[in-house]
């Protein structure tokens, strides 16, 4: 019993430390059962960072508390059986069934009228939006009677049911409010099913030993040759691809939009300042940049096809900084020699994580080929921890900005365990289709230095396993 004692002094702690800070700011927490309410009181309070440290260690404690009192085989029947869950989530989404109820209010609607409005069986769909709304994504208002609760409305958009019919690609084309909806498609689409073959690509000795970018389990699961991004841009899956950009902007969300003003001086590059954003995808980071420090020059550069998205996102999103000058598109493969040559700074952001550690070196190499001594290149990415306590600092003369682990209470796991699950997901998807990977703060500080760069420092984003490592060029060899 002595754990679970444990497990309930955080619990009862750190609920205390949420209901007080709820106190202070006259704010009440906001309500699983209502929709979700952007930039409201309740909810900006959820993204403080004290309150998320404090709901870090809620999560990890109630997880570890379900894991010490449930039977063994319940807990893996759970984790064995969560595919069903993604699934079921798949359909949610693909079916437009948030942007339906939304339009039904707090009273909900029968499966029937939803399933009309939906084209789709309406006895398989009930029992879809019963596992739904059994881990509480959308609400069973009555019996068959759906509504959207908070979860499930943050993955509605704009747009009505009937305009996404008239044009699916358009939930994500040019939408600012597509990225929950895009990242839950692709994931639970493409990466779902690379996933199912994780097996089959380990078995296998051709590939289950191998680093390749074109051989990992998504090859598998879709029967191509092709890497997944030159799979997205093929003929026939255009969906897919204009999808794929919403959910890139998806991961923003895994830590407030602005946290990239964080991972470096911004400041300190001055008004001739030159950022080169590699492998920008949209450039939602940059856009950040670009409304903060005006003085900004970037370049966003991608493969010709996501560039002209990128530029009809920036067009539509915030056109006074496309039409200012400031903010240029090109392409190019970050394979390739880098055409920019000394810029203030490469910003390299979740680009590492998708690829192989030789290709990882091949794109750094050809931006250390294209620095200056001056130039910084700031590497963008998790900062993947261990599940039990150990100091991975790989030079003493690291400079970091981090979150200690120190004040972890026992018998927490030294990451927080479920609380930082997002971190070894993403590792997972990057092995499945690109056997790319995330990496520990050592591991990617050697990439760095085969590739002619110094890591000087990393900025940890607060109670978060993202981080951004800063790095100088090495003198050529």
């Amino acid at each position: 019993m002595d754990n679970i004692r444990l497990l309930r002094a955080v619990l009862n702690e750190s609920l205390d430390a949420l209901e007080a800070a709820c106190a202070s700011k006259s704010v009440s927490f906001p309500s699983l059962d209502e929709p979700y309410v952007p930039n409201s009181d309740s909810e900006i309070l959820c993204t403080t960072p004290d309150i998320c440290a404090i709901i870090d260690k809620t999560v990890a404690a109630s997880y570890q508390l379900i894991c010490t009192i449930r039977h063994p085989f319940l807990n893996l029947a759970d984790a064995s059986s969560g595919y069903h869950l993604a699934a079921c989530l798949r359909v949610a989404e693909k079916f437009n069934l948030p942007e339906i109820l939304k339009a039904a209010g707090p009273f909900g609607l029968h499966v029937d009228s939803i399933a009309l409005k939906a084209h789709i069986e309406a006895t398989k769909l009930a029992r879809i939006l019963r596992v739904l709304a059994t881990h509480h994504i959308f609400k069973e208002v009555r019996p068959d009677i759906f509504a959207n609760n908070r979860i499930s409305s943050y993955f509605s958009t704009s747009k009505t049911a009937e305009e996404i019919q008239a044009d699916p690609a358009g939930k994500y084309r040019d939408n600012s409010d597509a990225a929950a909806a895009g990242y839950i498609g692709t994931f639970t689409d493409d990466v779902f099913k690379a996933s199912s073959y994780l097996l089959e690509d380990l078995e296998d000795e051709h590939t289950g030993r191998g680093f390749s970018s074109t051989a990992a389990a998504f090859q598998k699961a879709l029967d191509t040759q092709q890497d997944y991004f030159s799979w997205l841009e093929k003929r026939g899956n255009e969906y897919r691809f204009t999808r794929y950009g919403a959910c890139i902007q998806g991961t923003s969300l895994w830590d407030p939009p602005d946290t990239v003003i964080q991972g470096f001086d911004w400041a300190s590059i001055g008004r001739d300042g030159i950022v080169v954003d590699v492998g920008g995808g949209l450039g939602a980071p940059s856009m950040i940049l670009a409304k903060t420090f005006r003085d900004l020059q970037i370049i966003i550069q991608d493969r010709p096809a996501v560039v002209s998205q990128a530029e009809e996102f920036w067009r539509k999103s915030y056109p006074d900084g496309f039409n200012s000058g400031r903010i240029s598109f090109m392409a190019h493969d970050f394979f390739e020699p880098q055409p920019v040559q000394g810029p203030s700074i490469f910003l390299v952001r979740t680009i590492c994580h998708d690829w192989p550690d030789e290709l990882v070196v091949k794109i750094l190499s050809n931006l250390r080929s294209a620095a200056k001594s001056s130039t910084r290149l700031i590497m963008a990415d998790f900062v993947l921890p261990y599940a039990c306590p150990v100091e991975d600092i790989p030079t003493s003369g690291l400079e970091q900005t981090s979150v200690s682990t120190s004040g972890i209470p026992s018998p927490l796991l030294s990451n927080l365990g479920k609380a930082g699950f997002n971190a070894y997901y993403i590792d997972m998807t990057m092995q499945v289709l690109l056997n790319g990977q995330e990496r520990t703060l050592s591991h990617q500080v050697n990439l760095a230095s085969k590739a002619g760069w110094e890591v000087t420092n990393i900025n940890r984003i607060r109670n978060s396993y993202f981080g951004y490592l800063v790095a100088g060029p090495l003198p050529a060899k």
